[in-house]
């Protein structure tokens, strides 16, 4: 490979991706809602960094800043935002926390969230009803599915502040943030969304949903090392959410006269973060977020439904339930079903990695979650296999 050769240049159409993930040679991964490995082209930018800075006087200040700055730009299109609202981040619950840390909810004011959302939504909330008495409440599911009018009648009815929600599910519920938006407008309510389990695979327009606060981790979806995310956070936010936590990098200083101390937070979302950047971190999710940009998102989302589609129709009904709503507006990039004998998919899925064929096992459901680099063929293979049990 020409370490000086960008792959994502030679991807016309998403089918060309498949060539850049070597993983689709080693096994059928299918399980992208847990983590997803690295393109050639992450690999080969990774590589000339490290190698460049093992051997050379690289200025790491000067490299770090402009990489913030031009990833920031990148997300920013991604999101349909300002650069200047894109926080760097060093993962989704980073993120939450400083929305939660930096909100100033009184004693018994109440936040809400549904009570399947993945920990890293509800540790937050729980850590300030200790420190704050800020006081929380469950919107009810059913095997991950929050219906509309029980976020509406939870907020209504408890006088929420701020409601807290995955725009996908970790159990692949995708959540109509159109009308949940209106609902929190309605009632004065903060919009607050995780969105590590849709960043990049699914469309995302922060304007269109009036989302005041978006946090996003990229070890999943967007295909980058650990400890790197991004927040997004509304002009409004930023006169009520307070930066809690103070390091050189956020504030105005003059780098000629560090001496002079003054707390002058920056006048961006950048006053928000924390301290030094993850280098590595930023150079992957750049080579993720240039090739989403390439291809597009709406085309990575509609291949991925394309693929669960193919997986649907296929699958032995006689043996397994589909448990995702099939309805439109909540398909996802994620997909759960379960064998007829609920207790057996433990044993199934521990089947099918021996088989080099992966998907997880999420509250006693089997979870599939396809990405761009998958194919018919790896469905195919999957589904011989899961329905010859």
């Amino acid at each position: 490979m020409n370490n000086a050769e960008n792959l994502i240049e030679t991807i016309e159409k998403i089918e060309d991706a498949r060539k850049i993930f070597p993983v689709t040679e080693s096994c059928v991964y299918l399980d992208s809602a847990h983590y997803s490995q690295y393109s050639l082209e992450t690999n080969r930018r990774l590589v000339n960094f490290i190698n460049e800075f093992t051997y050379t006087n690289k200025n790491l200040s000067t490299f770090v800043n402009k990489k913030a700055d031009v990833l920031k730009e990148k997300i920013a299109k991604i999101i349909n935002a300002g650069k200047e609202n894109i926080i760097i981040t060093g993962s989704t619950t980073h993120g939450l926390n400083i929305f939660a840390n930096g909100i100033n909810l009184k004693a018994g004011e109440r936040v809400a969230f549904a009570d399947s959302e993945f920990p890293a939504v509800v540790y937050p909330w729980l850590n300030q009803n200790k420190l704050k008495g800020t006081e929380y409440v469950y919107i009810p599911s059913e095997n991950g599915k929050i219906r509309l009018e029980d976020i509406e009648s939870i907020i209504t009815e408890n006088n929420v502040k701020v409601l807290t929600i995955s725009s996908v599910e970790f159990l692949g519920f995708r959540n109509n943030l159109s009308e949940i938006s209106r609902i929190c407008t309605e009632n004065n309510c903060i919009l607050l969304v995780d969105a590590i389990q849709s960043l990049g695979v699914c469309p995302m327009d922060v304007q269109k949903y009036k989302i005041d606060f978006l946090a996003a981790g990229a070890q999943k979806w967007m295909m980058s090392p650990a400890g790197i995310g991004f927040a997004y956070i509304s002009d409004r936010m930023r006169s009520v959410i307070v930066p809690t936590y103070a390091s050189t990098s956020v504030i105005k200083y003059d780098f000629k006269n560090f001496l002079e101390y003054e707390l002058n937070f920056r006048d961006d979302a950048s006053a928000y973060e924390n301290s030094t950047h993850n280098c590595l971190g930023m150079i992957g999710l750049e080579s993720t977020m240039d090739l989403f940009l390439k291809i597009g998102v709406q085309n990575i989302f509609s291949h991925i439904i394309g693929l669960l589609d193919e997986f649907i129709s296929g699958i032995d009904l006689k043996k397994y339930n589909i448990e995702s709503s099939l309805k439109q507006e909540n398909r996802s990039n994620i997909l759960i079903f379960s064998h007829k004998e609920r207790n057996r998919n433990d044993e199934i899925q521990k089947y099918l990695e021996s088989k080099k064929i992966f998907i997880a096992l999420r509250e006693g459901f089997l979870r599939v979650s396809p990405h761009l680099f998958n194919n018919a063929a790896d469905i195919r293979i999957f589904l011989k296999e899961l329905n010859g049990i």
